[in-house]
């Protein structure tokens, strides 16, 4: 994990801290130690604690929420998510977090081709609208080694 990475509070545990306690973990702790056939009792059981103490939570504190996390890029969501995805979900994830990446590089490209058309406005024309003209293929060509 990044020194970035374990600044960041723990979404899922925060979620936890705020819609359980300790009563509940204590159950969650004993479950192993029960037979099979009472484990699905006492999970349903559990669950049902938890969906309890939540709504009493919020009869307590009506306006009490998780802090709201400040625009997040798509791509930052997509590996939050990530390690809880399925192989296909994980396949499809990926192939976002690429798409967005290309994207996110091709306008940084342009932005880059844009302050350089404004510093050199006669070097970066784009023609008669037929394509970009050589020094505009030479800078990608130049980018692209």
């Amino acid at each position: 994990m990044s020194g970035e990475e374990s600044k960041k509070p723990d979404k899922i545990q925060a979620f936890d801290t705020l819609f359980t306690n300790n009563h509940i973990q204590m159950y969650k702790i004993l479950l192993p130690y029960f037979e099979p056939p009472m484990q699905k009792h006492i999970a349903i059981y559990i669950k049902y604690m938890e969906l309890q103490h939540t709504l009493s939570y919020f009869r307590l504190h009506p306006y009490a929420v998780m802090p709201k996390e400040e625009h997040a890029e798509t791509v930052q969501i997509c590996r939050e998510i990530l390690p809880f995805c399925s192989s296909s979900e994980k396949e499809s994830m990926e192939k976002i977090i690429e798409m967005f990446s290309n994207l996110k590089n091709a306008q940084e490209m342009m932005e880059t081709v844009n302050m350089m058309k404004e510093i050199f406005p006669e070097g970066f024309s784009f023609g008669d609208g037929d394509g970009p003209s050589p020094d505009i293929m030479q800078m990608f060509q130049m980018f692209g080694k």
